[in-house]
């Protein structure tokens, strides 16, 4: 892993030192960290949460899947496209796959439903201080 400029010199370091008698192959690539564990735990724990709470406060029968695939269409910009069978039928098909987001957008990502179930489902989701701390780190833990 390259983080620093240690990083970088001692990566040379090795360039130079290697036997060019032998061919090698070197591959770059830039790391993206995908959502954490801790984040997806947190996630579905509010799914399901949002799920019990639309069935006992509005009479709304879906999963937490349905209504996770809801609120990702709902809250998080994704490109939409028309897509027409060859009977004419048409759909629109598209939307974002948390699955894919980084640990920084699944972060926005939960900060929006979030807030969106406090002003429009009057549901005030819990923090469990493991998984925030998991989720934030230090940024959040002083603002408890």
């Amino acid at each position: 892993m390259l983080r620093n400029e240690s990083d970088r010199t001692r990566l040379l370091g090795y360039i130079k030192s290697l036997d060019l008698a032998k061919p090698r192959r070197l591959t770059i690539v830039e790391v993206r960290s995908k959502r954490s564990d801790a984040q997806n735990r947190l996630l579905w724990q509010w799914n399901g949460l949002i799920q019990a709470h639309l069935r006992d406060s509005f009479g709304q029968l879906a999963s937490a899947e349905e209504w996770h695939e809801i609120l990702v269409a709902k809250l998080w910009p994704a490109k939409v496209h028309p897509v027409e069978l060859p009977d004419g039928t048409r759909y629109r098909v598209g939307r974002a796959k948390t699955r894919k987001f980084n640990t920084q957008q699944m972060t926005q990502y939960l900060e929006l439903l979030d807030a969106y179930c406090a002003e429009h489902l009057q549901l005030l989701l819990p923090h469990p201080e493991d998984l925030m701390m998991a989720i934030y780190g230090e940024r959040r833990r002083s603002v408890a």
